[in-house]
């Protein structure tokens, strides 16, 4: 596999790795605590994470189709 290829999939996981744990956390915060604002302050990273891992796909299939008209 290309050097590229495994640089963005390595991007890739960064994200969706935080978003897993973001994910417990405010799982977490509601259920120990309801701790609204330490829930909502996952969230808000869950999703800046999401779009993150979206932007880094994008990459990816802009440069799989570069490829594909090499």
């Amino acid at each position: 596999m290309d050097e590229d290829y495994r640089k963005l999939i390595h991007d890739a996981r960064n994200p969706l790795n935080n978003i897993s744990v973001h994910a417990e956390l405010s799982k977490l915060a509601l259920q120990t605590s309801s701790d609204i604002d330490k829930a909502i302050t996952s969230l808000d990273v869950i999703l800046s994470e999401c779009q993150r891992c979206s932007q880094k796909l994008q990459s990816l299939a802009d440069t799989l189709e570069a490829k594909e008209r090499e």
